[in-house]
């Protein structure tokens, strides 16, 4: 394990291992950069290949770094400690965090105030 200076910032893509059958999945950090140090850890999501359709799932733009058409599914969002986070992979605009913010709100039933909706 290695720690990190800073926190992942959102929009970044990175690898985790969590331990699933020794599977290492790439995960997009949806929570905002860290002011306290004090816990060290952000909120993820999960990419996958493989699409429900469902209106938790985000589809992501494809990008060089990303072997094949990939998701996020809200449903998967989890806190993961910076000492987990293993490779930096790459890095989503804003537009992309938002939609699988929304997402997240939307699964945890979780309304946006007026003011921010656009």
């Amino acid at each position: 394990m290695r720690c990190m200076k800073g926190s992942p910032l959102p929009g970044e893509v990175w690898t985790v291992d969590f331990g699933i059958a020794a599977k290492h999945r790439r995960v997009l950090v949806v929570s905002a950069p860290a002011a306290d140090c004090r816990l060290a850890i952000s909120s993820v999501v999960q990419l996958t290949s493989q699409s429900d359709g469902t209106p938790y799932e985000v589809t992501l733009p494809r990008v060089r770094w990303l072997p094949e058409q990939s998701y996020v599914n809200a449903q998967s969002v989890q806190p993961v400690k910076w000492t987990e986070f293993e490779q930096k992979c790459g890095r989503f605009d804003e537009g992309v965090v938002e939609s699988a913010r929304k997402a997240i709100a939307l699964w945890l039933g979780i309304q946006p105030r007026a003011a921010a909706i656009h």
